[in-house]
């Protein structure tokens, strides 16, 4: 991993859509007692709709992505549920790697397409090849930039218990 826990404590949730990110930082966040940020819902309550942001292309959804990153980061004692792509900007990734600990929620990819939502997730057009493209150019950037990883492939409670564990060993 090139990136080392920062001084601040967020727990900061990385994967592909479809991975369980919101759904495990909801009950962890609540577990723990700690504040719940996810960006996606962020971008949407104060921007606008995520696939019409993307209508205006890529690189415009992920100039207001990374601003929201800034904003996150800046939190403290925070579960910071990320969007899938926040790992295709280095700088991203420095902002939460300074912020605290990142952790991959992998969920293997037959699951993520069995399960996912297509009409929600603006790159996941419905296509499995599509999902098997962006699994593919992403998962190398996932474990580069997570500090710990956590295998999403039974229950949630699982997961979540895996992701508890890990939070208070960080120290």
């Amino acid at each position: 991993n090139t990136l080392k826990p920062g001084g601040k404590g967020n727990l900061i949730l990385i994967g592909m859509p479809g991975s369980g990110k919101s759904t495990i930082g909801k009950m962890i966040a609540e577990k723990l007692d700690m504040t719940l940020f996810d960006m996606d819902e962020y971008i949407e309550d104060n921007i606008g709709p995520i696939a019409c942001l993307f209508r205006k292309g890529e690189s415009f959804f992920r100039d207001y992505e990374s601003n929201t990153v800034k904003i996150a980061a800046s939190n403290n004692n925070s579960i910071i549920c990320t969007g899938g792509g926040v790992i295709k900007r280095k700088e991203n990734m420095t902002f939460h790697a300074n912020s605290g600990t990142i952790v991959f929620i992998d969920r293997p990819l037959d699951v993520i397409i069995e399960d996912i939502d297509h009409d929600s997730r603006p790159l996941l057009d419905g296509e499995k090849e599509s999902v098997i493209m962006l699994y593919n150019e992403r998962i190398d950037l996932y474990k580069k930039y997570s500090h710990a990883a956590v295998i999403n492939d039974k229950d949630i409670l699982s997961a979540v218990t895996k992701l508890e564990m890990i939070w208070k060993g960080r120290e």
